[in-house]
């Protein structure tokens, strides 16, 4: 009769990783039954690779739709792990016994909602609301986490430890039913049929490793036709398998995946540092906290030692666990404040190791072009985040550029743009940062190339298609200019042509002005030629021109305030361009604005501000407009929104420039007093938009002018100017500057 040995565990754990080697040296097995999908045994024969560093994970995916896919993470300390080294080091056969892909992605496909990819498995050691928690309360521990480890974990003797396991499982579920999910009890029939059909043949003892959770159903076998009746119309899908990268970060993930841990890196010391007294340990933190420049002696590590041993023996335990450990280095290392833990915490207790896995391993094309550039240009994926600053005079630098660029437009967010100078500049930064779902992302891209370039192009011109309004165009093509795609350039700029062509909408053509300037002066720093934009952008500015004004009129407060924000943008644009001819077109449409006695006066009173900025208009006109729109003949809300668009964020400018100061200052000490009367709320709700700063700046500088506009310097404090005396180095001074 064929022995079986169920081992229940957890997923990832040093402890639950020596017992299972130690059962397994003891039951001595002629097959185990692993706990996977049955897809991934022909990957297994790289798991003894030399390149194979983990933590690593099996990645599960449906080739026709890659974005269902599902995880199934390894590290060093993970006991499906050291089973596997285990059963290829001692030539024994090793099957993977639970659902297979093609259902369980299946299963995935219906519940997904759109979310990133699950991570496999859901067995409830870990998960929300950890039913371990009740074995916990009752043994004295804050939480099944902590139970959990310093029983299981750091446990030195794991004799019997897996049959205590599975009376507390049994228990458990018997009380908890509700953790028990449908899928659950689906895979553990699939797993039930598996070691029936292993019965079957030759094997005489048969070593099951499992998720604790399972471990009591599939010791009390219910009927097979049972079993048959869960796995009947089993819904199915396409799957293939493959290996990548995993990082210990990743590891403290639950989405969907009970295994979660939350502290992979001290799990690491554990599994590779066994007979350590701690010493090692808090000799690590000591390192990291020298780096951050911190005065941590050896007198420190000894105490910290100390204490945390100290703190086990009262509290009864064996050994210190990371509880003590924490507690030692904020009492010895932090003076009692544990803000640097969370500093230990990110770079040890979690840890920052990326795995590795071998070149063999099946790939998609596209995935080995992206490995390839990234090998060339010497930005591999790396498990932290990496500030890079390119300098595009640089051919590597470029490339680099080139590169991040086209993965950007593929929707492969490895690498983000951050602020760098501009780009009107010749420098360009970047945060990398990878995570492993990006892989399901190039996965997903594949079917779109083979290359990274030959994938952008496919991909974009795609999305291209699609696009009927100006604005998502320009904003797209500003995205691919600097990606150097001059044939997917090309197309869009037809596009975007024949759409301008096409379009009347006044709104849209403003909204796609300050891309296509942007394309204009990057087309420079780049020495490329966009004359078939520029000649676009001066087309689409005359048109704003010619029919501009009707949308301006007859609106209301929101359609106003919404063009407000297109006519500010559009002439921020039009100014860095600082084009003769165009800034001609565009200031002749906001004089358009400014005359028109239709227009709404919020927008108005921006123009008139545009207009006097820019130097297009007197400062005599300027005291006109101003008596004009406060004037008793106007509307209260027409002279409110005419000055709340006059004065949109001058705060500054009011405390910058005297002219426009005095201007204002004037105009209103020369009101009556009824007419300031009417209009102090008016007033109010103007300045009301400004920082409390800016007010408080304002109402200083109020002091330091006289009724009709002039500076008195009592705001500053300084003396007011002696005429005679100034008189006497006037003509020294001219001379001086070459002007006598």
């Amino acid at each position: 009769m064929t022995d079986i040995h169920l081992l229940g565990i957890r997923h990832h754990g040093p402890g639950s990783c020596r017992n299972i080697l130690q059962e397994l040296e003891r039951i001595r097995p002629d097959l185990i039954l692993l706990e996977g999908p049955a897809e991934a045994e022909a990957l297994m024969p790289f798991v003894s690779d030399g390149q194979m560093k983990p933590p690593v994970a099996l990645l599960g995916y449906q080739p026709d739709a890659p974005q269902n896919a599902v995880f199934y993470p390894f590290a060093d300390f993970s006991p499906e792990w050291q089973a596997l080294r285990y059963a290829l080091r001692e030539n024994v056969t090793l099957r993977f016994f639970d659902l297979p892909l093609a259902h369980s992605l299946a299963f995935e496909a219906e519940r997904k909602d759109g979310s990133e990819p699950a991570e496999a498995d859901d067995e409830a050691i870990k998960q929300p609301g950890d039913p371990f928690d009740l074995l916990a309360e009752a043994a004295g521990y804050p939480d099944g986490e902590s139970w959990w480890n310093m029983n299981i974990e750091q446990r030195r003797d794991g004799s019997g430890i897996f049959e205590a396991v599975k009376e507390a499982v049994t228990a458990l579920r018997e009380a908890l039913p509700e953790h028990t999910s449908r899928r659950d009890l689906v895979r553990e029939a699939w797993m039930r049929r598996m070691i029936r059909a292993a019965q079957k043949e030759p094997f005489e003892r048969i070593a099951v490793i499992c998720g604790a959770w399972h471990v009591p159903a599939l010791e009390n076998m219910p009927k097979v036709k049972d079993d048959n009746e869960l796995l009947k119309g089993l819904p199915k899908v396409k799957a293939e398998c493959t290996w990548i990268p995993w990082t210990y970060d990743r590891l403290t993930f639950r989405s969907g995946y009970g295994a979660g841990i939350d502290s992979p890196g001290w799990y690491h010391y554990l599994w590779h540092h066994p007979e350590d007294d701690g010493t090692w340990w808090v000799s690590r933190i000591a390192a990291l906290l020298r780096k951050k420049d911190m005065d941590i002696s050896v007198a420190h590590v000894i105490e910290t030692v100390r204490l945390a041993q100290t703190t086990a023996a009262l509290r009864g335990l064996p050994a210190p666990t990371l509880e003590e450990y924490n507690e030692a280095v904020t009492t010895v290392m932090g003076f009692g404040d544990d803000m640097l833990l969370q500093l230990v915490r990110e770079s040890l207790i979690v840890g920052n190791r990326l795995g590795k896995v071998p070149e063999a391993v099946p790939k998609v094309p596209l995935l080995i072009d992206v490995e390839r550039l990234q090998k060339r240009l010497r930005v591999p994926f790396t498990a932290e985040i990496k500030e890079m600053t390119l300098d595009l005079r640089k051919e590597t630098d470029l490339e680099r550029s080139l590169f991040f660029h086209r993965l950007a437009l593929l929707d492969i967010d490895w690498a983000k743009p951050e602020t760098a100078g501009g780009k009107g500049t010749f420098k360009e930064k970047w945060s990398l940062y990878h995570r492993p779902e990006q892989i399901v992302c190039i996965i997903e891209r594949a079917v779109w190339g083979n290359t990274v370039e030959e994938a952008v192009q496919k991909y974009v011109s795609d999305r291209m298609t699609g696009i009927t309004r100006i604005p998502e165009l320009t904003g797209l093509l500003d995205r691919v200019i600097p990606a150097n795609l001059p044939e997917l350039v090309e197309a869009m700029t037809i596009r975007l042509d024949r759409l301008s062509a096409a379009s009347t909408d006044i709104v849209e053509m403003m909204e796609a002005v300050p891309d296509l300037v942007n394309i204009v002066r990057y087309g420079d720093v780049r020495n490329l030629d966009f004359s078939k934009v520029g000649n676009m952008l001066r087309a689409m500015v005359a048109r704003i021109l010619a029919g501009g004004l009707l949308v301006c009129i007859n609106i209301d407060e929101e359609a106003a305030g919404e063009l407000l924000e297109h006519l500010s943008a559009t002439d921020y644009a039009v100014s860095t361009l600082d084009d003769e001819e165009l800034n001609g077109m565009w200031y002749g449409f906001v004089q358009q604005i400014r005359n028109s006695s239709g227009a709404h006066p919020l927008l108005s009173g921006y123009a008139a501000r545009i207009l006097y900025d820019k130097g297009r208009i007197s400062r005599e006109e300027m005291r006109d407009t101003l008596s004009f729109y406060s004037s008793v003949g106007n509307a209260p809300s027409d002279i409110a929104y005419w000055f709340e668009g006059f004065l949109r964020a001058s705060g500054s400018v009011l405390l910058l420039d005297d002219n426009l100061w005095q201007l204002v200052n004037g105009w209103l000490c020369g009101l009556s007093d009824a007419n300031f009367i009417e209009l102090l709320p008016v007033i109010r709700r103007t300045f009301s938009n400004f920082t409390t700063a800016e007010r408080r700046k304002l109402g200083e500088k109020a002091k330091g002018f006289e009724l009709n506009g002039t500076d008195t310097g009592t705001a500053s404090g300084e003396h007011s100017c002696n005429d005679g005396d100034a008189s006497k180095v006037i003509p020294l001074l001219g001379r001086l500057l070459g002007i006598g």
